[in-house]
């Protein structure tokens, strides 16, 4: 037997004759994991892992896409916010909200393209993350936490052109930011088309190196050119057995120039990287790697702009990347325009040699690494997918399932019920249902709560049958409520 172990006080549920006629859609069939996201816009990937979670980080398209009346085309220069997700099976996402970064760095307008890094500071961890203010400069904030609350250590840009003098960059932007074995960080910035003479479209001069202090918030050296092969965009920075690996989007300029010894030229707008075996603030010493993901239209999907943060993870590399395939999922492609979406895939990587085999986008994505507990306490906001729904900052609960409509669904994969189930539990706010279904949205309900109540209280039902195994979870709703999280027990 297992009991619930839900803090809340349990409350059995009310027969109220509730029934669900209908089934909202959802953007993400239950067969693809890609992209990480059903119902939220966000792009620029960054990640950090703690505590076994991987957190994603992006750009909040969303925030434009909702401005724009979910029609027209991202121009960016709304977006203001970062979004944040996490897991720890790369299947079944925890949404964290958004990171509210011109509210907490004020002297900022914008903020795009984030990269973080965290490390151990007198026994705790520390957390950078780093975003770009629209093309105008990069700034940081901090925390001891991968969730936040966040703060602005300097109250002003890490890093804008102003510090370039009379060698500025075309877009002071997207910073890709590494700590190296040594302890020592890195910043990679920059952006945009030549500016200056000898720079062409091959050796565009706009990719710029600056070591940080030993405080993660200032510099401490010169900055320098990278001589990245085409560079244009979407710089991140990786350490692999003591190499420096700087990644990038490349840029739409002729490849006529293009030498033997670089090997295949890259396609446009494809990813590309650097690699410094050597001394990083010795241009000399970068080398070029090669294009290790091309643009999302070669996998199948529309043409966008690109941009990949590679990391490993439970001793897999993973690279995750942005295409428009959640517009794509909702037929939106004729109305809306560069609403972008993260998807994650596995990517081979040759560690002893610092080599990044070629990389894919799919549907599909990456297999699970573990199985849901179903007698685990679960928040409702971690979900392969979801139809309808949207998400609600409850303090001191943090986020909860609201918007709720007749049909609405939560999608969980591979809960794992091992040898019986015959009880579940949900913490919820108002008047409605909740039916249990497995492997199927539409299938028979194995049990339900039905509740009326007034402020979050746990609700509880013995199942129609007992449940063992692993199955994909589909928690079905109606009436009008929110859902904090959820449960299932044997009671015997």
């Amino acid at each position: 037997m297992t009991n619930f172990t839900i803090s809340e006080k349990l409350t059995p549920c009310k027969d109220l004759g509730l029934k669900i006629s209908k089934l909202s859609k959802s953007y993400k069939p239950a067969e693809e994991n890609n992209p990480i996201s059903s119902n939220i816009f966000f792009a620029d990937p960054t990640s950090v892992e703690y505590n076994g979670r991987l957190y994603v980080y992006g750009t909040n398209d969303s925030q434009q896409f909702k401005v724009n009346g979910e029609k027209g085309e991202n121009h960016y220069g709304g977006i203001n916010t970062l979004f944040c997700y996490s897991s720890a099976d790369l299947i079944n996402w925890t949404y964290h909200g958004d990171i509210p970064v011109t509210k907490i760095a004020t002297w900022a307008g914008c903020s795009w393209a984030p990269s973080i890094v965290s490390r151990e500071v007198d026994g705790k961890t520390e957390f950078y993350l780093y975003f770009c203010n629209s093309g105008g400069g990069v700034g940081v904030l901090t925390s001891d936490s991968p969730t936040g609350p966040w703060s602005d250590p300097i109250g002003k840009a890490l890093v804008h052109n102003g510090m370039l003098g009379d060698d500025p960059v075309c877009w002071c932007f997207d910073p890709g930011v590494v700590i190296d074995d040594n302890g020592v960080g890195w910043l990679a910035f920059g952006g945009g088309g030549p500016m200056h003479e000898g720079e062409t479209s091959m050796y565009t001069g706009n990719c710029r190196l600056v070591k940080l202090g030993t405080d993660m918030v200032s510099l401490d050296s010169d900055f320098i050119k990278v001589p990245a092969v085409h560079h244009f965009e979407a710089n991140e920075l990786n350490y692999i057995n003591g190499t420096y690996v700087l990644t990038y989007c490349s840029n739409y300029g002729e490849r006529d120039k293009w030498t033997a010894d670089l090997g295949t030229p890259s396609k446009t707008c494809s990813m590309c990287y650097m690699l410094c075996s050597g001394d990083p603030l010795n241009p000399d010493d970068w080398k070029y790697g090669g294009e290790y993901l091309t643009n999302p239209n070669t996998y199948g999907y529309p043409f966008s702009n690109n941009h990949t943060h590679l990391h490993k993870f439970a001793d897999k590399y993973y690279i995750l990347y942005q295409s428009v395939s959640l517009l794509e999922n909702m037929g939106k492609l004729d109305t809306a325009n560069g609403y972008r979406s993260i998807g994650i895939d596995e990517i081979e990587v040759d560690e002893e040699n610092v080599v990044i085999k070629k990389g894919t986008m799919t549907d599909k994505g990456v297999c699970k690494i573990a199985d849901i507990n179903a007698f685990d306490v679960v928040k409702a906001n971690t979900h392969h997918s979801a139809a309808g729904i949207d998400y609600e900052d409850v303090p001191s609960m943090g986020y909860v399932v609201t918007d709720i409509d007749e049909g609405d669904y939560i999608l969980v994969k591979n809960v794992n019920f091992a040898d019986s189930a015959d009880a579940f539990a949900a913490v919820v706010d108002g008047n409605g249902i909740i039916e249990v279904r497995l492997d199927n949205a539409d299938g028979k309900a194995v049990g339900n709560v039905q509740f009326d109540t007034n402020g979050y209280e746990a609700v509880c039902s013995k199942l129609n049958e007992t449940v063992s195994g692993t199955h994909d979870l589909y928690l079905v709703f109606g009436g009008s409520f929110k859902f904090d999280k959820w449960q299932f027990a044997n009671l015997g």
